[in-house]
């Protein structure tokens, strides 16, 4: 009788866990928060050097921060199997990795510069990778082994640039360099919330895309 207590509340607690992460996050509580680590605006790139244009291929209509997508999952197989799948999906503005790359791209001039010998760059990013989920899973079988993650599951496009050398108005030299995403899945702290995990993972993202723009200046470099 105890070890079939002990199941249900081991039960119990499973659903309250996760009946807490689905209400308390709503998509809209995440869009805002997001929006707050960037101070409520889209990062404004700093104006780079002149013989060095950074664009696009994204409008800068779009003004929105980020834009999240819940989904919950159940699968209720009778009482053998029991899982839940709670995904919060936050797709950034892709403005905002671009932003980061410029500001990869000024801070690294020096190493650029030698190549252009008088040239003139354009950059054109046309991928970064621009979103991650905050996920909840759970696991219950035959009410006797149960188990639960919560992780943040980053988004694993590369980074994919093309560029052009110009000089005298006429293109040299041009290519498109694909920078391999490293990501990986990140595990949340046992009591950590889901602000923190968040605002970790937003800041590792600017470390990525920072490591991500300084590899593809070395591809570059080597190939000019």
């Amino acid at each position: 009788m105890t070890i079939k207590r002990n199941y249900l509340l081991t039960f119990l607690y499973m659903v309250f866990l996760s009946s807490c992460f689905a209400s308390c996050l709503t998509s809209k509580k995440m869009d805002a928060y997001v929006a707050s680590q960037y101070g409520n605006e889209l990062p404004k790139p700093k104006k780079g050097k002149a013989d060095i244009v950074v664009g696009s291929v994204f409008t800068s209509a779009n003004s929105f921060i980020s834009t999240t997508v819940t989904k919950t999952s159940h699968f209720l197989p009778l009482i053998v199997y029991i899982q839940y799948d709670y995904r919060h999906t936050c797709t950034l503005n892709p403005l905002i990795g671009v932003a980061q790359f410029a500001k990869a791209i000024n801070a690294q001039y020096t190493k650029l510069s030698p190549k252009l010998n008088g040239g003139e760059l354009e950059l054109t990013v046309e991928q970064v990778p621009s979103a991650f989920a905050l996920v909840d899973k759970g696991h219950l079988v035959l009410l006797t082994i149960g188990w639960e993650r919560v992780y943040v599951e980053p988004d694993f496009k590369d980074l994919v640039v093309s560029y052009k050398l110009r000089r005298n108005n006429a293109v040299i030299k041009e290519g498109k360099i694909d920078v391999k995403n490293h990501e990986k899945e990140r595990n949340t702290g046992v009591f950590q919330s889901w602000k923190s995990s968040i605002r970790e993972y937003l800041s590792a993202y600017d470390a990525n895309m920072t490591a991500m723009s300084r590899d593809f200046i070395n591809q570059l470099t080597e190939q000019l």
